[in-house]
């Protein structure tokens, strides 16, 4: 099987704070613009799965990722497919 190789932009939620804080002394939050890019192994209607590092890829049935990231489809902004070269 084949998976496009893609740059997926996507918004993902701030690290929580760790200290106590009046309400009233927390700024304005914003949802954080993430980039990844990898093979699209999964993209489905709720989650797309990435995977940064694929093997055996010319095995029909035996291809290995390692890495997966998932992303809810829901955040997603963009995705882009990108065009995989080989080094001579």
């Amino acid at each position: 099987m084949t998976y496009p190789l893609v740059l997926v932009e996507w918004e993902d939620s701030a690290r929580p704070a760790p200290e106590w804080r009046f309400v009233s002394d927390i700024p304005e939050t914003a949802a954080v613009r993430c980039n990844s890019v990898g093979w699209l192994i999964h993209d489905g209607a709720d989650v797309k799965a990435l995977a940064p590092n694929m093997g055996d890829l010319d095995s029909d049935d035996a291809a290995q990722a390692c890495g997966v990231i998932r992303i809810p489809a829901r955040c997603v902004v963009k995705v882009t497919r990108l065009r995989a070269t080989r080094a001579r």
